[in-house]
């Protein structure tokens, strides 16, 4: 089974989050791989023939290909239990404890692709030359979508920090009406602005630019905000806080603007990650079969 760009699921999950369940197949499908991969030379009798060890390497490569379908519900896991953690304001103990549980899945699955691939290395049908081509593109490009998987979890986190966190309720929680509006939005805007920042730090390009274009809004919000603040009388207060709920008005557009362009963003690269991978491993099981079929050609040749 190839990986899939098709569907709903390989969408980057937004901060309008839903409830992805991973099933009992998947899990299964885990621990089935981990029990067939093995070490390569337990798994391989001595003495095997090149076509054994064509037809095992072919078997190694099924596995690895079935199993980056796991990632997308894993993700998509980590992130619905992450940014529901911060919805629902828990604990910051709580929050930790979510985000070491998921991540910690995620990376004994990354940890057991890669050990997989190193250990294909160790097969004697690597010998021939195309093969040994043809695996060493498989290994690059599936490996780049396992490394994608892992930037994806940095970046989603960041996000459920900063806007699943500081940034969720800030123009939703406050009365513009109330006299002290401008200051609570003011300090809040700070919170806001200081988690984006500090997202940004180790995140992807999408990832950076959504919390950039965030940062802009929020920044600009807050500026009229404080100029209500800083107003020197009640009529320049008062035609400040009128400029300041004007622009309030106006913020969702640039925020979902911001959002769109990241999810667009997001599955266009990973869609590109993972049509290189098919095409990989469609090039790989080629060779592998035609090179099944060559040995069993020699073997009828010689008896």
């Amino acid at each position: 089974m190839s990986l899939d760009t098709n569907g709903e699921s390989q969408q980057p999950p937004s901060w309008r989050f839903r409830i992805v369940a991973i099933s009992v197949i998947a899990a299964l499908c885990i621990a089935l791989g981990v029990w067939v991969a093995g070490v390569w030379v337990a798994g391989s009798p001595t003495g095997q023939t090149e076509r054994q060890h064509l037809v095992h390497l072919n078997n190694q490569r099924a596995i690895v290909d079935n199993s980056m379908n796991l990632y997308e519900p894993l993700v998509n896991k980590f992130f619905t239990r992450y940014t529901t953690a911060f919805s629902e304001e828990a604990s910051d103990q709580r929050k930790q404890q979510v985000f070491d549980e998921e991540t910690g899945r995620l990376q004994r699955d990354a940890r057991i692709n890669r050990d997989r691939l190193q250990r294909m290395e160790q097969s004697p049908a690597l010998r021939k030359q195309e093969v040994a081509d043809a695996f060493n593109v498989f290994k690059r490009e599936y490996g780049a979508v396992v490394a994608y998987n892992e930037q994806r979890v940095t970046g989603m986190a960041a996000i459920a920090r900063s806007i699943g966190g500081a940034c969720a309720s800030i123009h939703s929680k406050f009365n513009v009406s109330t006299e002290k509006y401008a200051e609570e939005y003011v300090k809040a805007a700070d919170g806001c602005l200081a988690a984006l920042s500090s997202g940004k730090e180790g995140s992807d390009q999408e990832t950076t630019k959504l919390l950039s274009d965030v940062e802009i809004v929020i920044g600009n919000q807050r500026g009229t905000a404080q100029k209500v603040v800083e107003s020197k009388d009640s009529f320049e207060r008062s035609a400040n806080r009128i400029l300041s709920g004007l622009a309030l008005l106006d913020v969702n557009k640039p925020l979902n603007e911001a959002q769109t362009k990241y999810e667009a963003d997001a599955k266009a690269k990973y869609s590109a990650l993972i049509e290189k991978a098919n095409t990989s491993n469609a090039e790989f099981e080629r060779i592998l079969k035609e090179s099944i079929e060559s040995a069993d050609q020699e073997a009828k040749s010689g008896e």
